[in-house]
């Protein structure tokens, strides 16, 4: 599974075009030792193609192409590349390029958190988050467990963010709807001064580091954040918020953030938005977990006061909170996801890549994850390979073919004989059992003994294959979807 990487992004950010081409890792440093390099172009090709399909589909809200795209990607496999496709060593490789086409998706779609978005789009969205891990579950179920792995570990994330996302934009748009109004946010300043108490709070939620930059953020910063107000002082507030009254805002000016109008309701929430990139630069020592744990305690034991005193505007806070959180969640997630790259994702699973030598198997089937699928020829019973019965170091067991090889027999009658000397009526019946078993039901075609030309056709083999592993090329032997 991969690793769930938490990292809030930097305020310049990372500027995308819609028009930026998407550029995969090379497969060269993947492809195990053998491959054919034109089968390992072709794969690397097929699969950049299918990538960008799956990007445009999910640009433009086309669920059932994109659900097409994942399905029908096998088809335009060849038996070569197919195999290479399976081979554990590409495990990484396949990780990765998920891991860029769907950092390319999120770049599409983060500017929607705070934009009203068509409920077309949301539905299509939320049915994407939903069914993306479950589809690629079905659509790879016949595949080894590494390609599902590297399939899903992605995937997940993505559909994580995609819900993150959903909830970010359905909590923006309730909380714009009470911060915009004039006389709610007077009540909740008023409800805030009167009942919210800075030093116990960051007392109680902190974990003995930060108080002086809480202190600031809850009787200073808040202020501004609510502003306009008509009145910043009630009787009866705690004295801490007459002392900071003056006081400016954390750049040093008297409004809240640069190139925000706090003496205006439009943009309310890019003011809290610029609020929050801050946070990480205010605890420069603080990891993004520990910032997200501490924002959360210090806002419920905020929230606990007002609910509490049965304030007015608790129902306010409550709902502003809720997106508070949501979109720290958003960013610190988000930044995580864009900031992994295949050189950090090829450090951190190292141990999850396969090794240059094959693991040891009972089963030829293990080399791509179980047995093969049914094919047409298949669907009641398997199908008989025509090359009998194959074992991992492709030689033959002729106690599992219709016709014994002779030399098998004659070997088996070696080792008794050494063991059970025979007699003169034993080793005339060993002469009749011998005579019967070649002319069994009158057939003498040979079946399951090697001829030349199959001894040629494996001396000439070439594919990516590593020696060991079983060359037959029935397709029915071929793992596919």
């Amino acid at each position: 599974m991969v690793n769930y990487c938490l990292k809030f992004p930097s305020r310049e950010g990372h500027s995308h075009r819609d028009d930026e081409a998407i550029a995969l890792p090379s497969i060269h440093g993947c492809i195990p030792i053998g491959t054919d390099p034109d089968t390992a172009e072709a794969l690397a090709a097929l699969y950049r193609t299918h990538c960008i399909s799956v990007i445009d589909a999910f640009r433009f809200c086309k669920e059932k192409m994109l659900w097409h795209h994942f399905t029908s990607f096998h088809g335009t496999l060849t038996v070569p590349v197919q195999k290479l496709f399976a081979h554990p060593r590409m495990a990484a490789w396949i990780k990765e390029c998920d891991w860029l086409m769907y950092q390319k998706m999120v770049e599409f779609v983060s500017p929607l958190a705070l934009q009203v978005v068509p409920m077309r789009v949301i539905d299509t969205f939320r049915a994407i988050s939903t069914k993306l891990a479950n589809h690629l579950s079905l659509t790879f179920q016949n595949h080894p467990q590494h390609v599902q792995d590297a399939k899903l570990g992605p995937a997940t994330v993505f559909a994580a963010l995609l819900d993150r996302l959903l909830r970010v934009n359905a909590t923006a748009h309730a909380a714009a709807n009470m911060l915009t109004n004039d006389a709610n946010r007077d009540q909740m300043w008023h409800d805030w001064v009167l009942y919210v108490k800075p030093l116990k709070v960051a007392e109680s939620s902190l974990p003995g580091v930060g108080y002086q930059r809480t202190l600031r953020i809850l009787a200073t910063e808040m202020r501004h954040l609510l502003g306009p107000l008509s009145t910043s002082t009630y009787g009866g507030m705690d004295p801490i918020y007459a002392e900071t009254l003056g006081e400016p805002s954390s750049n040093g000016s008297g409004h809240g953030h640069p190139g925000i109008d706090d003496s205006s309701t439009e943009g309310v929430l890019d003011r809290w938005t610029n609020f929050l990139q801050t946070l990480p630069s205010l605890f420069q020592h603080a990891d993004a977990r520990t910032i997200l744990h501490c924002a959360g305690a210090v806002g419920n034991a905020a929230l606990r006061d007002i609910t509490i005193a049965q304030a007015l505007s608790f129902g306010s806070w409550w709902v502003t909170k809720t997106w508070v959180d949501e979109m720290l969640l958003w960013m610190a997630e988000k930044g995580g996801f864009m900031e992994r790259t295949p050189d950090t994702m090829r450090m951190r699973g190292r141990d999850e890549t396969a090794p240059e030598v094959e693991l040891p198997t009972d089963d030829a089937s293990d080399i791509f994850g179980g047995p093969r699928p049914r094919t047409a020829i298949s669907e009641s019973v398997d199908a008989p390979s025509r090359f009998g019965s194959v074992d991992i170091n492709n030689s033959y067991d002729g106690s599992k073919s219709r016709g014994a090889s002779v030399a098998y027999q004659e070997n088996y009658l070696y080792r008794d004989s050494h063991q059970n000397p025979p007699t003169a009526a034993t080793a005339e019946a060993r002469d009749r059992k011998i005579s019967g078993t070649m002319t069994t039901n009158g057939d003498d075609s040979g079946i399951g003994l090697e001829t030349e030309q199959d001894e040629l056709q494996k001396d000439h083999y070439s594919g990516f294959v590593a020696e060991g592993t079983n060359i037959a090329s029935d397709p029915a032997d071929v793992v596919v979807c």
